[in-house]
């Protein structure tokens, strides 16, 4: 499955859109993908523990709890406030593409 997705950047942010693919590596718990956006690459893991959801970037060194795919806001805090190094940039286009995925796959 290869999925192309808009993530929306802030407005003060130039550009404030741009697009990203999603292409699927495993379509079962717990889900793999691979988002390309703005020049970088993620391989993402996504699925959901005893008590909450979680993400993985192991190429990022990347691994905490999530909200619900679709919960962009929240997500986007989190990460940002967990791993501060990682541009926002990147950040918005992670958590633009979960909010896309959530269309596509359940994970609880």
């Amino acid at each position: 499955m290869d999925i192309t997705y808009t993530a929306n950047g802030l407005s003060d942010m130039n550009p404030s859109e741009w697009n990203g693919s999603i292409r699927s590596i495993r379509m079962e718990l717990p889900y793999e993908f691979l988002v390309t956006a703005r020049g970088s690459s993620f391989h993402l893991i996504v699925a959901r523990h005893c008590s909450s959801n979680y993400i993985c970037i192991p190429d990022w060194n990347i691994g905490t709890d999530i909200a619900g795919l679709s919960d962009s806001f929240w997500n986007l805090e989190h990460l940002s406030n967990t791993y501060p190094d990682i541009s926002l940039v990147d950040l918005i286009s992670i958590t633009d593409a979960l909010s896309t995925l959530d269309e596509y796959v359940k994970i609880w």
